[in-house]
């Protein structure tokens, strides 16, 4: 059985067969599945249902296409829902992700239920990593990079703790848009991760919480994505409770 989001997946297709073959596949794989086809009405009806993802097969004639894509990137893309578009050909592919812009394509003619199956597997993996979210106590040191001596670190707390980045309870947090290094040890070896993030927001973690900065952590090496997904899990097994940043 994969591993999938509570929400189910919206298949969007012009035919009546295509809807019907992708449905009775998925459901086999184990997903909830919505359908719809590529009409105002039915995409304005299928984004109030919050999909976890639309797996979509646009039209082949060139004007449906085009504003069935703009119809997707209105009511699902801008909303911060994936798209994965089933495309015939690379060629077709190229013309869809100009198009739609941020849509991921999958092409194939017959399409592989195997690829399709692999692919959703590595996209609810890749969601369920950004969602690891933990509330913690971890000393961290950050500064801004290209410092020429080791000790120019300021010393603080980290508050919440995911995949994608973390919440530093700080006095002083730096302006939104700063780039800095930070340090932090996790796991009873107390592993050391060492990366770099961006600050995306000044505030607070949660409501009654002292101030500080939410931070996005850049794309971690594969030794640091190991060490935190091994220590997130830990905890969360433990019981603590999931945090915002």
């Amino acid at each position: 059985m994969p591993r999938t989001a509570s929400r189910p997946i919206l298949i969007v297709a012009p035919q009546l067969e295509i809807l019907l073959g992708l449905s009775q596949a998925l459901l086999k794989f184990g997903y909830q599945i919505m359908t719809a086809y590529p009409e105002a009405a039915d995409l304005e009806r299928g984004a109030r249902m919050r999909p976890s993802l639309v797996i979509l097969r646009p039209p082949t004639e060139p004007e449906e296409r085009a504003r069935c894509l703009t119809l997707i990137r209105t009511e699902f893309l801008k909303r911060g829902v994936a798209v994965l578009a089933l495309v015939s050909s690379a060629e077709e592919g190229k013309v869809v992700e100009a198009e739609g812009r941020n849509i991921q394509v999958l092409a194939g003619k017959p399409l592989r239920l195997n690829d399709l199956y692999l692919k959703l597997q590595q996209f609810f993996e890749t969601a369920r990593r950004r969602e690891l979210r933990i509330r913690t106590e971890l000393a961290v040191a950050h500064r801004e990079p290209g410092m020429s001596r080791a000790d120019l670190f300021d010393y603080d707390t980290i508050t919440s703790l995911s995949m994608g980045g973390c919440f530093i309870k700080t006095e002083t947090p730096d302006p939104v848009g700063t780039r800095i290094e930070v340090v932090f040890c996790v796991g009873t070896g107390s592993q050391s991760v060492r990366t770099f993030a961006v600050v995306r927001r000044q505030g607070t973690a949660g409501a009654g919480e002292p101030p500080g900065m939410g931070l996005e952590f850049e794309p971690l090496t594969d030794a640091n994505r190991d060490a935190l997904e091994a220590f997130l899990m830990s905890q969360l097994a433990t019981g603590d409770l999931p945090a915002t940043l």
